[in-house]
């Protein structure tokens, strides 16, 4: 919303809840990784490229992003409690790899984990045994079935993790349940 406002500001010719409703079903389709949300919006409201507005919109979208991308308090407390108990800890993302690096080091966390790794690095924009894979090589090769996995998307990630463990190869993942 704030990226919206500060388009309109800078002179995006729209109400901006109309704008609010376009640009969320623009970020639906496209994926929170897409970097050209705000040319699109200008594109699907038939309106000329306009660096300005696009730069606003980027503009406030950063500054208000710290904001909202907050670690929970006793997130780093205990991912250093394990690191120091000689767990080794990894990151397996689906996305693109500069986007989830940037939230990484925004939270203060690109420091604490052993292996990265980004499904865009293995090929794929969802979350893939190969991806989940190659995070374990990075670890030292440690075996599936002496991991465990966290994540926020369970229905689809359990599934992928659990199919690493019994060898199967998953390639993409099923579509969220709505």
């Amino acid at each position: 919303m704030s990226a919206v406002k500060a388009m309109k500001a800078a002179g995006l010719p729209i109400d901006v809840e109309t704008a609010y409703r376009r640009l969320e079903e623009i970020a639906n389709e496209r994926g929170p990784d897409d970097t050209r949300h705000f040319d699109t919006l200008l594109e699907r409201l038939g309106l000329k490229w306009n660096p300005e507005v696009i730069a606003a919109g980027v503009v406030a979208y950063r500054a208000t992003s710290p904001i909202y991308l907050t670690p929970f308090p006793d997130t780093v407390p205990t991912l250093l409690k394990l690191r120091d108990a000689g767990y080794k800890l990894g990151v397996a993302s689906k996305g693109r790899a500069v986007k989830q690096w940037q939230k990484l080091i925004q939270l203060g966390l690109e420091h604490i984990f052993h292996a990265v790794t980004v499904s865009e690095e293995t090929g794929s924009e969802k979350l893939t045994t190969d991806t989940l894979s190659r995070t374990l090589e990075r670890l030292g090769n440690i075996k599936p079935e002496l991991s465990a996995f966290v994540g926020c998307d369970l229905a689809n990630e359990i599934e992928t993790a659990n199919a690493i463990k019994t060898g199967a190869r998953r390639t993409s993942t099923p579509k969220s349940p709505d």
